[in-house]
């Protein structure tokens, strides 16, 4: 399952990466940017877990809060989330799990690059490292074998996820952000 997330995902996930990668490592209000985009973005994907849990987990733990103290720490207040999302399937939730999971590798790397650069200002979110425990008990979920329906749903969950996040960060599909 994890090798099909990867591939299904992998034009969309290489487009965010393009857009957004470098801007917690450009200025204040980019960083500033970064985060309050992370934020409406996972607070759609916190609330769809409420209503769905991935199958074989529990959801992946919320970061909103540590997101919010940054953004506090910043001076920028957090804004409404982006959009509803719902998942309909634990499966579908699964992916989504893999999408949020998946991101900490992610922040890891952009924390070595703020810390290489002696960038300053709050980093709770960059820092957080309970991801990185549950994307290990993720990935025994994902290695077990699964329906292809359920392999399906779970990409669609990923899908669902990773595009949230793009009108988070207002990314046109040209990979360009608005």
């Amino acid at each position: 399952m994890r090798n099909a997330l990867r591939e299904a995902t992998s034009e969309t996930h290489a487009r965010l990466d393009e857009a957004v990668g470098h801007l917690p490592l450009s200025s204040a209000d980019k960083y500033a940017f970064f985060l309050t985009a992370q934020y409406r973005a996972r607070l759609a994907v916190d609330e769809a877990f409420e209503n769905q849990a991935p199958h074989g987990m529990v959801a992946p733990p919320s970061q909103t809060r540590l997101l919010e103290l940054d953004l506090k720490d910043l001076g920028s207040s957090p804004t409404q989330q982006c959009g509803k999302l719902s998942f309909d399937t634990e499966f579908e939730a699964l992916g989504a799990a893999w999408v949020i999971a998946g991101s900490s590798l992610g922040n890891r790397a952009i924390l070595h690059q703020r810390r290489k650069r002696e960038l300053a200002g709050p980093q709770r979110f960059l820092e957080d490292d309970r991801l990185t425990s549950y994307f290990s008990d993720l990935r025994t979920v994902l290695t077990e074998i699964h329906a292809a329906t359920h392999v399906d749903e779970a990409v669609l969950g990923a899908t669902k996820t990773f595009e949230v996040f793009e009108r988070a960060f207002a990314i046109k599909r040209s990979g360009v952000a608005e």
